[in-house]
């Protein structure tokens, strides 16, 4: 599993702090029917706003992916369909990871193989320059 997928199981444990409160509070907004309207309007208005800026932000210099998928989150916490899309786009985004990590790796195989004598140890942002 790469780091990528771990941060995403992370981010969707349900034994966070922030998440037994938000449920504690959805049980307690069950019982006062005004209190839950006010909530949901809420969550739809930040959700859609997030969504939106992140659409702008795609053309525009800004985290538009980011926004975007945080924006479906928090439409996801109250909207099933929202959650069902945001799913699939995690899917989406650990495939095209893990292409993109085949596709380095083979290019990097490839490289070692055509010329051995060249290959030094160690991470790329910590070699001399020159190496």
């Amino acid at each position: 599993m790469s780091s990528l997928e771990e941060e995403i199981a992370q981010g969707e444990d349900s034994e966070g702090r922030m998440r037994r409160g938000l449920q504690r509070f959805r049980r307690w907004t069950a019982h006062h029917p005004l209190l839950r309207i006010v909530y949901k309007t809420v969550v739809t208005i930040i959700g859609v706003t997030l969504v939106l800026l992140g659409v702008a932000m795609l053309v525009l210099p800004g985290p538009g992916w980011l926004a975007i998928f945080l924006g479906l989150g928090v439409l996801g916490s109250e909207f099933h369909w929202a959650r069902r899309l945001n799913q699939r786009a995690k899917r989406l985004v650990v495939r095209g990871w893990r292409w993109w990590l085949a596709r380095t790796a083979g290019g990097r195989h490839r490289r070692a193989l055509a010329d051995p004598g060249n290959l030094v140890p160690g991470p790329r942002h910590l070699r001399a320059p020159g190496a």
